[in-house]
């Protein structure tokens, strides 16, 4: 007999702003484990995967932009220790506007086809205010 594992995440009204479409949540997201003093992240925040295995905020040092490969889709708290989160992998529609950034980012271009290289469908949805 199979065992089903459950897992509850809070993942707010931000959501649908980022995530504009799945095509099935079993292929897109994935658990993965943040690499230790990785700082808080954003809901949002490109990562991009260590040597070691763990995941981290995507930088860019003296012109040299990390390989994305995922979008967080949780808040992530500071820790010392490393701790699993949710992600998105790919095989989904997202807003450009509504991905987070490290700071050292200015290849974000680079950065975005990195991710529609991993099946992810990037789209610019521009906000939209609601009249009163």
């Amino acid at each position: 007999m199979s065992k089903v594992q459950a897992h509850s995440y809070d993942l707010g009204p931000r959501f649908s702003e980022l995530v504009l479409h799945e095509l099935d949540p079993r292929y897109s997201r994935e658990e993965v484990t943040l690499a230790a003093s990785s700082g808080e992240l954003p809901f949002g925040m490109v990562l991009a995967r260590n040597a070691d295995g763990t995941y981290a905020a995507l930088k860019e040092a003296d012109g040299t932009l990390g390989d994305a490969k995922a979008v967080l889709i949780q808040h992530a708290a500071p820790s010392e220790s490393t701790q699993v989160v949710m992600v998105l992998r790919g095989y989904c529609i997202i807003n450009r506007n509504k991905l987070q950034w490290d700071t050292s980012v200015a290849k974000k271009d680079e950065a975005v086809q990195s991710l529609r290289d991993l099946g992810f469908a990037v789209r610019a949805i521009e906000e939209v205010e609601d009249e009163a």
